[in-house]
């Protein structure tokens, strides 16, 4: 079972072991700074198996009823075991526990598998971004509506 443990934003260690996993495990053309996630506008949490940190996943909010979930990854050395799946679920509970009533994510073009996970969760195709990032990424976006 995994869980979600919230970043401690008091413990400037764990900020920065986040700040370096994450940079080190997904692919972004700005670097996660330890200034962005010290403001707190984006809430940030390890995905924890048996007491294990196996990825991190964050959210943010664009509207009182709408969060974008970002930054969400597996440690490479943690996946092919159905935890990038977990983790998309579980980014989604607390996103719809603390009240929004839509998520969207956007997904790298050729990140097959989360791409799968989020159709199979029942996320709609909202939107194709060519060179979102830089030239030549490409993003799909998908959102979910809260019943």
């Amino acid at each position: 079972m995994m869980t979600l443990q919230p970043l401690n934003l008091s413990d400037r260690g764990e900020m920065l072991q986040l700040v370096e996993f994450i940079n080190a495990h997904y692919r972004a053309a700005v670097p996660l700074t330890e200034a962005s996630v010290a403001s707190g506008r984006t809430r940030f949490f390890w995905a924890v198996v048996e007491g294990a940190r196996v990825g991190a996943s964050a959210y943010v909010e664009r509207t009182p009823t709408l969060a974008e979930t970002v930054k969400t990854v597996i440690d490479p050395a943690h996946r092919g075991k159905r935890y990038g799946e977990m983790l998309s679920q579980a980014i989604e509970d607390q996103v719809r526990g603390d009240g929004f009533k839509k998520v969207m994510t956007t997904v790298y073009i050729d990140n097959l598998p989360m791409i799968m996970i989020k159709l199979r969760q029942g996320y709609r195709f909202e939107g194709f971004h060519p060179d979102h990032e830089r030239p030549g990424w490409h993003e799909y976006s998908f959102g979910k509506v809260f019943a």
